[in-house]
């Protein structure tokens, strides 16, 4: 951008604008180049207009995703690109051990990439479950087995680095309105779907985690009071109807791999019914859920990712059926649902993302 345009944008006179930015020039925070032509003529008189960009390497960020059983890791520069990555298995969700495992991990990061700690803008964690980011201590998290476990704060200690923590679906909105499906858009919802149903949302440009931090338990929408139970102890919720566990039970497959694979067989055996049945089911539930959202919250973009996000095309004809029933007003045919299916660095990179965001605003 210009300093012109920053101005417009901002709302802020010429000069305020021109006096701001000196120091990040000066720290080699921003950059300066002559923008790309626009089919104009920039010809005339005076000082030829500049186009600031920010300086991707001035810093790099770490982003860690910590599963039940893997913890993965990656340092990237100020524009989100992955330098560097390193995951190692969790020998247990134990906190204790969980900790010890991430500092691990972001010690060996650092080693294998030549990074000095000093240029490290901070480090970025994105686990499951409720986690208050004011605290920085995850309340509850059916999935890794905690509750009311401070994580920012022992981190912070042992890597000697600072450490914001978030909820993962949390982290994976800002990057994908940051860097990835949803840039441009003001309004959007990240659903994914996995062991777990999360959703990460972007309302007025900003990341919204409510008074709590549990703003976008989509999961753990209540469907079906007769349901089966889910990982938080309630019935019929999203998450037990379509998520990974339901589509194995539903289908009689081990995996999800397993039954998109028998789903995808010609013909009518009693394994790719049975398979075509179990989406059609998750998929009518995960319609039903998308409509709430929808109703409540009206996005211009809903981005289905996550480790079975691959399997969204299997369910999304009942998907699109119960979201046009139960949606208000139309809303179906107006929302955009895109699929980011990548897998690689999806989650960790949000996570640096979150890093970069609060590592900028301490600067």
């Amino acid at each position: 951008m210009t300093r012109g345009q920053l101005a417009e944008w901002t709302g802020l006179d010429a000069s305020t604008v021109t006096r701001s930015l000196r120091p990040l020039i000066d720290d080699d925070y921003l950059r300066e180049s002559r923008p790309p032509p626009t089919g104009r003529s920039m010809a005339g008189r005076g000082r030829p207009v500049q186009a600031l960009s920010v300086n991707p390497g001035r810093h790099v960020a770490i982003g860690v995703k910590l599963g039940p059983s893997t913890v993965s890791a990656v340092l990237t520069d100020l524009s989100g690109t992955v330098l560097a990555r390193h995951a190692a298995s969790l020998a247990s969700a134990d906190p204790a051990t969980a900790l010890a495992t991430i500092g691990a991990v972001v010690d060996e990061l650092l080693a294998t990439s030549g990074s000095a700690r000093q240029d490290v803008l901070g480090v970025g964690v994105g686990l499951s479950g409720h986690v208050d980011p004011e605290s920085g201590s995850c309340r509850l998290s059916a999935i890794l087995g905690w509750r009311d476990v401070p994580v920012r704060e022992p981190l912070a200690d042992l890597l000697d680095l600072p450490v914001v923590v978030q909820n993962d679906a949390n982290t994976l909105a800002l990057a994908e309105h940051w860097f990835g499906r949803g840039r441009g858009a003001s309004t959007l919802a990240v659903v994914t779907l996995g062991i777990g149903i999360g959703c990460g949302l972007v309302l007025g440009d900003r990341l919204h985690t409510g008074e709590r931090g549990i703003a976008g338990e989509l999961g753990h929408l209540p469907l079906d009071p007769q349901g089966r139970v889910c990982t938080c102890g309630a019935r019929g919720c999203l998450e037990a109807l379509a998520g990974d566990t339901a589509i194995c039970e539903l289908s009689g497959c081990v995996s999800v791999a397993e039954a998109m694979s028998a789903a995808s067989e010609r013909g009518a055996s009693a394994s790719s019914t049975r398979a075509r049945e179990a989406f059609r089911q998750a998929g009518d539930a995960l319609g039903r859920g998308l409509a709430g959202l929808c109703n409540l919250v009206d996005p211009e973009l809903v981005i289905i990712a996550g480790e079975s996000a691959a399997a969204f095309g299997l369910m999304e004809p009942a998907v699109r059926e119960s979201l046009a029933v139960h949606g208000f007003s139309g809303i179906s045919a107006e929302v955009r649902i895109e699929v980011d299916a990548g897998q690689e660095d999806l989650w960790t990179r949000g996570a640096a993302s979150l890093a970069i965001r609060a590592g900028v605003g301490q600067l």
